[in-house]
């Protein structure tokens, strides 16, 4: 990696995704510059992925392949290592949409917002079947932040890493603490990210099970009137929407 000051870290952690990872980097391609870097943290791949790998080392400038004890252990490394001003998870199984990025990086140019978030679309470009929008409030609810759209100061995952305990949930803690702690989120309308559902995250039980353990120790004594408050919120909704 050259000495060009780098004002973004994009970051895939994989682990034997050969048969989706070709998407990622190709889209990655489409947006690559100086002013980024990208890293590969690899859990000991064994089906090709690293051989892949191999074949975009223009545009991949770090890949480290070690065990780790999960997800979100991984997704560490990925920020001990990072260089840029901000950070951006994109997965082995989706792909980045090139035609937002110039907004964000204007943000990341002010470098004012401590998180900026566009939005992610799910399914197909051309055939969306739904589109995740950031609203930082609903945090108090529920996951609200589509991390593939996501971009964070480098400097504040560093001082508030993923919780490498949970499976599932932890960029969903840390974004409803960041919340709580009066951290800057940034909405734009831009799309930047095209997501697939599935893999360790279609674990819905254990998602539920895990982001109502993080609410419940955020908010305290008032996890209780604020559950029923946004029950209440959602039944009269459907309702009126009969």
């Amino acid at each position: 990696m050259n000495n060009t000051s780098k004002k973004l870290s994009i970051i895939t952690v994989t682990k034997n995704c050969r048969s989706t990872l070709e998407r990622t980097l190709l889209s990655l391609k489409k947006i690559k510059n100086e002013s980024i870097e990208y890293i590969i943290i690899d859990g000991v791949s064994t089906d090709g992925t690293l051989d892949l790998i191999s074949k975009y080392n223009d545009i991949v400038d770090h890949c480290i392949s070690e065990p780790d004890t999960g997800i979100y252990n991984a997704m560490n490394k990925g920020i001990n290592h990072a260089k840029g001003d901000y950070i951006l998870f994109i997965n082995g199984d989706d792909e980045l949409i090139g035609d937002g990025f110039p907004d964000v990086l204007r943000e990341v140019e002010t470098g004012q917002p401590d998180i900026i978030c566009a939005t992610t679309l799910v399914g197909t470009e051309k055939d969306p079947v739904e589109k995740l929008i950031a609203k930082p409030f609903h945090l108090f609810f529920y996951n609200s932040i589509p991390h593939p759209s996501s971009f964070v100061k480098t400097r504040l995952l560093k001082k508030m890493p993923f919780r490498e305990d949970l499976k599932i949930a932890a960029d969903y803690n840390f974004f409803l603490s960041a919340y709580l702690k009066r951290y800057k989120f940034t909405i734009i309308k831009s799309t930047t990210a095209l997501h697939q559902r599935g893999g360790a995250s279609g674990d819905v039980e254990l998602s539920n099970k895990e982001i109502e353990a993080i609410r419940s120790y955020h908010l305290g004594f008032l996890y209780s009137p604020i559950t029923l408050f946004g029950k209440t919120y959602s039944f009269f909704k459907k309702v009126i929407n009969r």
